[in-house]
């Protein structure tokens, strides 16, 4: 079965069982223009990730961030669009002289084997706060309100109920800006004075989405066969 898309799950999930179906209609039907993957291999050096082992390294020049981007796209829109991304971040990282370290985090499993990732592998120091962001770099259909609080009580879930160490964390979905030209700007969504959902309820929700989902799959699948059926041909025809 196809998973769904990590951003879409989020944004489906908590919505009613009418608007599951007809959101996941939707993105059966649909395809992305692009993917976002290239900006993704290269969080770290925009995020100035620095090593425990070595110690304190000057920050990955703009320049060979944008190489790579540009290496990893498979068309021009997808080149410009995870240019724009990263290169606001990067912008936005080293006016703050943020630093990050690498977190290593097993994902939470929900559902029926369902295993969810909703963070980048890194802690982020700004403002003396250690702080864990999820990236959604969406122009389109990315997180809502209800999105966001779903993502955040994933993250809650399995860093810092799971870990006293992280008790203190602040939680932050990293979306930008819709501007047409040039880099996108970080918009910063924190956990602050959110009510999250608990852990049985984002089992069912996630349970909910995925049974909808099959079916939906699985109904597609036999009305291909029919069609295919009805078509005839092949060698004896």
């Amino acid at each position: 079965m196809r998973p769904l898309p990590e951003i879409d799950l989020a944004r489906i999930a908590p919505m009613s069982r009418d608007e599951k179906r007809r959101a996941l209609q939707q993105v059966q039907l649909g395809r992305p223009p692009y993917s976002y993957a290239p900006v993704r291999a290269t969080i770290s050096d925009v995020l100035n990730v620095q090593s425990d082992l070595i110690g304190p390294m000057p920050a990955t020049p703009w320049e060979k961030i944008k190489q790579t981007i540009e290496k990893k796209s498979r068309s021009d829109a997808e080149e410009q669009a995870n240019l724009r991304v990263a290169e606001g971040f990067f912008d936005y990282v080293q006016a703050r002289q943020i630093v990050g370290r690498r977190l290593d985090v097993f994902p939470l499993q929900l559902g029926i084997g369902t295993k969810v990732v909703y963070w980048q592998s890194v802690l982020l120091i700004l403002n003396d706060r250690a702080v864990i962001p999820f990236l959604d770099p969406r122009r389109a259909k990315g997180l809502t309100a209800n999105g966001r609080r779903f993502v955040f009580s994933v993250m809650h879930e399995r860093i810092r109920a799971a870990d006293p160490d992280y008790a203190d964390v602040a939680l932050a979905v990293v979306q930008f800006t819709r501007t047409e030209e040039g880099p996108r700007t970080p918009v910063i969504f924190t956990d602050e004075k959110i009510e999250l959902f608990t852990f049985d309820e984002l089992d069912q929700m996630v349970r909910e989405t995925y049974e909808l989902w099959t079916e939906i799959l699985e109904g597609r699948t036999a009305q291909t066969r029919r069609r295919g059926a009805a078509g005839g041909g092949g060698l004896f025809s």
